[in-house]
C-alpha cells in the first residue's frame, strides 16, 4: 500500500483551457503534474499493477466552499502521469472526504518591530490530498482491504458498507446512546439535517 502526501490538486475549471478547436492542459494543470510526478520519483515509487482501491482525504487550503469531485480527474491524471500506477482505470474503488480548516482567520501581518527583528513573513494556508492507493483482489472485490475512515489503518473489511475497522467499532459502542452528534452541517429548527 501507498500513502502518499500531494499538493491540493487544481480543480477542474482550471486544469483545462481551450486553444482554437483543442483543449490542452493548462500551467496550472502541467505544474500539478510535474510536482506530483517529482514526489513520486523522490519517494522511488514503483507503477502498481492490477484493480487498486484509492482513498483520497483532501485538506482545504481555506474555508470557501469547493466541491470535492472538481479535483480527481486532475489527481488521478498527476498520479498515473507520475508512475503511481499505470492507467487510472485500475481504479475499482475510489473513496474521497474533505476535511475544513478550522483555522478561520488570515495569518497575522508582521509589526515593524517583527521585520526589523528578521521574521519570516507568515506563509498562507495550503491545503493538501493524502492518498492511499492499495491493491485489492478482484474475485474478493465485496471482502477486500478498505481503510478506516476513523484511524486511517487497513483492514479486513465485510464489504462496500462497512467502512470502520473492529477497533474503532468497539470504540463507537462505548459511547452513550444519548450523546448529542457535533454535526456543523445544514440544521432546520435547531436539529442537523
Amino acid at each position: 500500500m501507498l500513502k502518499l502526501n500531494l499538493p491540493y490538486p487544481p480543480s477542474i475549471n482550471h486544469y483545462w483551457r481551450h486553444v482554437g478547436q483543442r483543449v490542452l492542459i493548462s500551467k496550472k494543470g502541467r505544474e500539478y503534474r510535474a510536482e506530483v510526478s517529482s514526489y513520486l520519483n523522490r519517494k522511488r515509487v514503483e507503477p502498481l499493477v492490477g484493480p487498486l482501491s484509492v482513498d483520497i482525504e483532501l485538506h482545504m487550503p481555506d474555508r470557501r466552499r469547493r466541491d470535492i469531485d472538481n479535483v480527481l480527474k486532475a489527481m488521478l491524471d498527476a498520479l498515473q502521469w507520475g508512475g503511481a500506477f499505470l492507467d487510472d482505470n485500475q481504479v475499482m474503488r475510489l473513496a474521497i472526504e474533505k476535511v475544513v480548516s478550522e483555522n478561520k482567520s488570515k495569518p497575522k501581518r508582521r509589526t515593524k518591530d517583527e521585520i526589523a527583528a528578521g521574521v519570516e513573513k507568515p506563509k498562507p494556508l495550503q491545503g493538501e490530498a493524502i492518498v492511499w492507493i492499495a491493491e485489492v483482489q478482484t474475485e474478493n472485490l465485496a471482502a477486500a482491504d478498505r481503510i478506516c475512515l476513523r484511524c486511517q489503518k487497513s483492514f479486513a473489511s465485510l464489504g462496500p458498507a462497512n467502512r470502520i475497522c473492529d477497533g474503532c467499532n468497539e470504540d463507537n459502542r462505548e459511547i452513550s446512546p444519548n450523546a448529542e452528534p457535533t454535526w456543523s452541517g445544514k440544521r432546520h429548527n435547531g436539529k442537523a439535517l
